[in-house]
């Protein structure tokens, strides 16, 4: 009998190999050591029940982790700064954590880890969170150790991490609370529509009194209990805003009332009203129409809050998925030789700039840091959404969040934590996300005009029908409070701003506060810088004349800066291997012109030729043909002698001149500033069909402020915005409407700009105009609908054509509209991948080498 290549692993159930021959028909096969280990240890412990629960309500099968490697983070969590961190202490004694274990996919787990307490003593409690994979523990630490508990896990499988503190869990626990007054109001509404099915089906005083007050009294009864669990948000909320209108002026404070008070106010009327008729037993009564309102309601505040934490998740992810832990090799106080010949894994919160970590295959890296040692593929998906690897090498940066897919690399941490790339985007977010959108912040005030207008429209309804038909003044006028609904201006109108930022932060596209979304959509003016921006940003050493000795000094100096110019002086004349790197001291960066700084007993100043140069040097000329070949020139001065003069070039980033195209077929006008050389920038200007007019070289800082400040008063329906990536551009960032940085940028330009793109190229570019106008046209798709609405609604319920019934059924239907508009909106959705192609151009040169060339090569280069 030919034996199967494969049997189903005794574990998991994903193939393994078959059993060796000779062996019995019924040994068990894994398919890698974590499964065989884990086996085993549940059949030592009496567990076999874990895989009976398994089979029946298994998802889709996951080998286990190997105990070995699960059981790493176990001693931390015995750490001093972790249990201060996150344990709590009980009036017993015991302490409780939350812990997030790895591993876990079924009930199977469920039941085996809720067996903790039978299997450990010590151990008290042992609750988990599936869906979220959440452990919350609670013991004795006289009896057991955390880390006890830990290794335990780990045998079977599971690998226990820190449970990072972070605003997602307040919200969430926000939401689960409404969400149960939202299924409580439900549930009473449902009831009460029951005992009002009765009266609409003939159930009156006259045909049987007893049967007929009994259900209207029940009714009142769970009509209390709705009013409390659900309606109470509203009355609470427009207590609120009442005692703020009146502790202002008057006439100002009640044009900001909120949308609660004619909710509450149509809510309690309608209740005293029914609760009246009930006690006389006259009338009719609108406890469904009541509960039914309050329970729609509640579900549509819920749509929306939930829809805004989901918003704020897609920037917090960010910093939650960042690893808890890090595998230490030496501390930065301990000597640079002293390596541990194990990696200690400690929290990430310990790790401080100077410590050396190791980062294997699979991990994720836990802080901001210089790869010392190994090169390997690396994946930036958690940062720029990009899913393609990229290759990293020894002396290259590695961020935070970045997971290493190949060879094992040692790590030397810059900055932890908050300092980190993403800790510093968040922290940039959280400063500026209360900033509020115009259109917000007019359909707030048109909000607050609307609600008095409707508290006045239901008085002169009461007034009115109080003359015409006293029996009907008080259900019209309920019916009008309830169905006025203006959902677009107080509700709508911002979710659709949080949405759309929410789906761009998911794309990469991280946006620091409601306003520039409009101003996107009313674009006129786009500033593009040149280096880093347009081009790729990755320039070579093209050219070169004068003392070639002079280019390890000028590497030195310029390994200080981050600018793209600075990173090819560095990867042409690194560092050689065996050697200490030069001293550096006195280092001064001259913003848009260039660096000094003393390198051993030399002065040293890299920059600008017109900053450096006299008026009557020789190289003068050859800086204006090296900008005629499309070449940065920059002068390398040692000592205040000219010691060498450089040739660099950039190629422009694929779809450049497309994009370019597309923003003048918007209507935008393109313009191009730069520090580099006037014939350089118009040289690429015109390779990009940018008019000449709107080009400009050899521009400071100050040039472009004053550009911008000049478009601005000439013409002040205009709309600014910037893109830039440098130190130079952050005052430009700051003085444009729209200041966007690019990816790869400086600190300070991520810290003057409004927008952050985490992507490379030009297509997140696109991405942003496009979901601008998306998500504008979605907040003006909701104000129309509210307003059609409402115009309507007030009208027939002030007519007296609207029952409180109907009004109670049209307006959270049209709430929820409004929501699911703003929800469900295409903003920022991932385009289909094009085929892009450059250009053939002067300004395109081959990738950075890791030794300069010689004076031919580079010649010939050019």
């Amino acid at each position: 009998m030919t034996q199967p290549s494969s049997v189903p692993c005794a574990h998991c159930g994903l193939p393994a190999p078959p059993p060796p021959a000779g062996a019995p028909e019924d040994a068990p096969s894994f398919c890698c050591v974590g499964c065989h280990s884990v086996y085993l240890a549940l059949h030592e412990s009496g567990l076999d029940s874990f895989y009976q629960l398994r089979d029946t309500w298994s998802s889709d099968p996951q080998p286990a982790q190997a105990p070995e490697a699960a059981a790493e983070l176990a001693p931390l969590l015995d750490s001093e700064a972790f249990l201060n961190e996150h344990a709590r202490a009980h009036d017993d004694g015991s302490l409780s954590a939350k812990l997030h274990l790895e591993g876990v996919h079924c009930a199977g787990c469920v039941w085996l880890i809720e067996r903790l307490p039978e299997l450990i003593d010590g151990v008290l409690s042992a609750r988990l969170d599936l869906t979220r994979g959440l452990l919350s523990l609670r013991w004795d630490p006289a009896q057991v150790r955390l880390s006890q508990v830990g290794q335990a896990l780990a045998r079977f499988g599971y690998r226990a991490h820190p449970l990072r503190a972070d605003q997602r869990e307040v919200r969430n626990q926000g939401l689960g609370r409404l969400l149960t007054r939202v299924g409580i109001s439900w549930a009473v509404a449902m009831n009460v529509m029951i005992f009002a099915i009765a009266e609409y089906a003939g159930l009156s005083a006259l045909s049987d009194v007893g049967l007929h007050t009994t259900m209207r009294w029940l009714s009142l009864g769970l009509s209390v209990v709705a009013m409390f669990v659900g309606g109470s948000i509203f009355f609470r909320r427009a207590w609120a805003s009442l005692r703020a209108a009146f502790a202002q002026k008057l006439s100002s404070g009640l044009t900001h009332l909120s949308i609660d008070v004619p909710i509450a106010l149509g809510i309690g009327v309608g209740w005293i009203h029914s609760v009246y008729n009930t006690v006389w037993g006259q009338g009719d009564v609108w406890f469904d129409s009541l509960t039914v309102l309050i329970a729609a309601l509640l579900s549509a505040r819920y749509l929306q809050l939930r829809g805004n934490a989901r918003a704020a998740d897609a920037a917090e992810r960010l910093y939650a998925l960042l690893p808890r832990s890090a595998r230490l090799l030496r501390r930065a106080d301990e000597p640079t030789s002293q390596l541990r010949e194990r990696a200690e894994a400690v929290l990430a919160t310990s790790l401080r700039p100077g410590d050396l970590i190791e980062v294997r295959t699979g991990d994720v890296v836990a802080a901001d840091g210089v790869v010392t040692l190994g090169r390997s593929e690396v994946l930036r998906a958690l940062l720029t959404g990009e899913s393609r690897p990229e290759k990293i090498a020894p002396g290259q940066v590695i961020e935070a969040g970045v997971t290493n897919l190949g060879a094992l690399l040692h790590v030397e941490v810059r900055a932890t934590a908050e300092e980190t790339r993403v800790g510093k985007l968040l922290r940039w977010i959280e400063d500026h996300k209360s900033q509020r959108a115009p259109i917000v912040q007019l359909a707030d005030r048109l909000g607050g005009i609307f609600v008095l207008a409707v508290l006045g429209a239901a008085l002169l309804t009461a007034i009115v029908w109080a003359f015409v038909e006293p029996s009907r003044a008080i259900p019209n006028a309920v019916a009008l409070l309830v169905i006025s609904c203006p959902c677009a201006l107080g509700m709508a109108t911002p979710l659709a701003m949080s949405v759309g930022a929410g789906r761009a932060a998911r794309r990469g596209v991280h946006i620091k506060n409601d306003d520039v979304i409009e101003a996107l959509d009313h674009l006129t003016d786009l500033i593009f810088d040149k280096t880093g921006t347009l081009t790729v940003g990755q320039p070579t050493i093209a050219a070169i004349e004068g003392d070639e000795e002079a280019l390890h000094l000028a590497s030195a100096l310029e390994s200080h800066s981050s600018h793209p110019l600075a990173r090819a002086l560095v990867a042409a004349a690194p560092p050689q291997a065996g050697f200490a790197p030069l001293p550096t001291r006195e280092v001064e960066e001259h913003t848009g012109r260039g660096i000094t700084g003393r390198v051993g007993e030399h002065r040293v100043a890299v920059g600008r030729p017109d900053w450096q140069l006299p008026e009557d040097h020789r190289w003068r000329a050859r800086t204006s043909e090296f900008a005629a070949r499309g070449l940065t020139p920059l002068v390398v001065m040692v000592d205040e002698e000219p010691r060498l003069l450089l040739g660099l070039g950039d190629r422009l980033r694929p779809g450049a001149a497309e994009l370019v195209a597309r923003l003048g077929q918007r209507g935008v006008r393109v313009h191009l500033i730069s520090g580099d050389h006037p014939e350089l920038v118009a040289r690429v200007g015109d390779e990009l069909g940018i008019e000449p007019s709107r080009i400009r070289g050899g521009a400071s800082p100050e040039d472009k402020v004053a550009l911008i400040e000049a478009l601005r008063n000439d013409c002040p329906e205009a709309t600014v915005a910037m893109i830039g990536d440098g130190v130079n551009d952050a005052a430009a960032l700051q003085a444009a409407h729209v200041g966007v940085a690019v990816y790869g940028g400086s600190e300070a330009s991520l810290q003057a700009a409004d927008i952050f793109l985490m992507r490379q190229g030009l297509t997140p570019v696109d991405d942003l105009l496009d979901g601008a106008n998306t998500i504008m046209r979605t907040v003006r798709r909701n104000l129309i609908g509210s307003g059609i609405y409402n115009v309507f609604g007030v009208s027939l319920a002030a007519l007296g054509l609207v029952s409180p019934l109907v009004a109670a059924l049209l307006m959270p239907i049209s709430s929820l509209a409004v929501v699911a508009s703003s929800l469900s909106q295409r903003s920022f959705e991932p385009r289909a991948p094009k085929s892009e192609t450059t250009a053939p151009s002067a300004a395109s040169h081959p990738s950075p080498s890791s030794h300069a060339p010689s004076p031919r090569a580079r010649e010939s280069a050019a």
